[in-house]
């Protein structure tokens, strides 16, 4: 009998680490994009607040 490869024995452990990568990496990815925005928009409203006072 072949042994049997790496993978095929421990497919689901492969898919279920990829799954979870996969969805750890964009929630990640996200909450840094949201942060930005924020921080973005929070500075656009200072701005003509500042604007106002010249």
């Amino acid at each position: 009998m072949k042994p049997q490869s790496w993978i095929r024995r421990n497919w689901l452990w492969a898919a279920g680490g990829a799954f979870l990568t996969i969805h750890l990496t964009t929630w990640l990815m996200q909450r840094a994009i949201k942060s930005s925005v924020r921080s973005e928009a929070a500075a656009l409203k200072q701005k003509p607040a500042e604007e106002k006072l010249d």
